[in-house]
């Protein structure tokens, strides 16, 4: 809904984009611009130092397809820029636009899109994105070096619930297809009535001399 209100070339576009293609959280998210782009092994990268940490650690995601798309078409369209993302002016210098309104424009524009639910948020993409990663077989490592995470826990949280829901969805498979390979109909209908009885040549004949002997 989102994105189809909002086309590439336009801020809101952005603002989503940012989130969505680099896990970023809010407080890097923002900050997000040109310089943050690397050339790492023949690849273009998001390399950013994580505001929680205050620096020590570095995210690193390599640019995906769709992001560099956005990238051009907001390029194009007079966006980007050293500070992307402006705020107030104060004595006739703009200055960066901090975090809290950065989360207040993208909430406007998310409700102008019509999607208004509390966990629809800055955060709420990048958990959404957490939960692709695990879905994807992403790796505890990978995962951590991609959203600027430092313990495990959290990636083997977002792991462990795909397992489980992949091993639901890949156990009920193997239940269908045993299904389907028994004729259930065939074992549902009962046996048919024996109207022709037993022929008398097949029958049990008791002797009378044997009578005694089972007294016995």
């Amino acid at each position: 809904m989102y994105r189809g209100r909002w086309p590439l070339g336009t801020e809101a576009r952005l603002m989503f984009d940012i989130l969505h293609y680099t896990f970023l959280r809010l407080g890097d998210a923002h900050r997000f611009g040109p310089p943050h782009l690397r050339q790492i092994v023949r690849k273009m990268a998001v390399q950013i130092a994580t505001e929680k940490s205050q620096g020590d650690t570095t995210v690193t995601v390599p640019v995906h397809p769709e992001f560099a798309e956005s990238l051009r078409a907001a390029r194009a369209a007079g966006i980007t820029g050293a500070e992307v993302f402006t705020g107030k002016v104060i004595k006739g210098r703009v200055l960066p636009m901090n975090k809290k309104a950065w989360a207040a424009k993208f909430k406007k524009y998310a409700i102008l899109a019509g999607v208004n639910e509390p966990k629809k948020s800055c955060h709420g993409v990048r958990k959404a994105r957490a939960e692709a990663a695990a879905y994807a077989d992403c790796t505890e490592s990978q995962m951590m070096a991609m959203f600027g995470w430092t313990d495990p826990k959290m990636p083997a949280h977002y792991i462990a619930k795909a397992n489980r829901e992949k091993l639901g969805i890949s156990g009920m498979d193997k239940i269908v297809a045993y299904d389907q390979s028994q004729s259930l109909d065939v074992f549902g209908q009962p046996p048919e009535a024996n109207s022709t009885g037993t022929p008398a040549a097949n029958k049990v004949v008791t002797l009378r001399s044997n009578f005694p002997k089972k007294a016995l």
